[in-house]
């Protein structure tokens, strides 16, 4: 996985166009529901290797932690005792639970976080990774007709019309489209344009595929990844336009990727 990267989301916009729909389709890993944290997030040993320290004893990153995360994985976050993928798992907190970061700690090569529930106040650790927490506020939207869910930034505008759903930001969008048949999925790129590179494997949603980079020809950056869920056979095309910086930058729309669920999949 890539390191983490912090983005401003205002200046993001996400589209999600699907050419059929489908009956929605509640799945436990996205929509269960638990109750409060144990105090016990502030208990336990400290890891292997490490020397014995307070758990409020936290000291700070070099690079600074996030104020606040929020969790990305559809499976929800293991929040444990101490900063230690072997330390007691105190709770799972579920997918776009907001956790306000109080302190960090960096264990080898990786860097966990102390949080504390905003609910709650109840305190434990989390592994700081891309594909598992986000620093920027975001919301779970659940496609009514498709029944695919997928986080967005609160601050987004949400607009629909017809089978189209629009998420409003200024600079830059992404479209979702589904089709029983893939092959009449949109080719891409969508726009006119010049592949500049192939990425991957990534997942989506446990299946694995190839992020594909392009140049657009009026300027900016289109990335486009195709996948066909293999239990329900339909086809997704997730593109994301990015209109300012001369530099591609896929990490936000990797991380809104790796908070995709869809139904029958699981």
């Amino acid at each position: 996985m890539t390191a983490e990267s912090g983005r401003s989301l205002n200046r993001w916009n996400v589209r999600i166009i699907r050419s059929r729909p489908r009956a929605l389709v509640l799945i436990g890993s996205i929509a269960f529901l638990l109750g409060p944290w144990s105090a016990g997030a502030c208990g336990g040993a400290a890891p292997a290797g490490q020397p014995a320290r307070s758990p409020g004893e936290a000291s700070p990153s070099p690079a600074g932690p996030p104020r606040a995360v929020w969790v990305l994985s559809p499976l929800g976050l293991n929040v444990h005792a101490t900063p230690a993928a072997s330390g007691s798992r105190v709770e799972v907190a579920p997918q776009g639970t907001r956790l306000d970061v109080v302190g960090s700690r960096t264990v080898g090569s990786e860097r966990w976080l102390q949080v504390t529930a905003a609910d709650t106040g109840d305190r434990g650790w989390v592994l700081d990774r891309p594909d598992l927490v986000i620093d920027q506020q975001v919301s779970l939207h659940v496609d009514q007709a498709s029944g695919y869910s997928l986080l967005f930034p609160s601050g987004w505008a949400i607009g629909t019309s017809g089978a189209t759903t629009t998420f409003t930001g200024t600079d830059a969008s992404m479209l979702v489209q589904t089709s029983d048949d893939p092959g009449r999925l949109l080719t891409t790129p969508i726009a006119p344009g010049k592949e500049l590179e192939e990425r991957g494997p990534i997942e989506v949603y446990g299946v694995t595929t190839y992020l594909t980079v392009y140049r657009r020809n009026g300027g900016g950056f289109e990335y486009d990844v195709k996948v066909r869920f293999p239990k329900t056979g339909v086809g997704y095309l997730f593109e994301f336009e990015q209109r300012t910086g001369s530099r591609p930058d896929t990490s936000l729309f990797e991380q809104l990727l790796d908070s995709v669920s869809v139904p029958g999949e699981v």
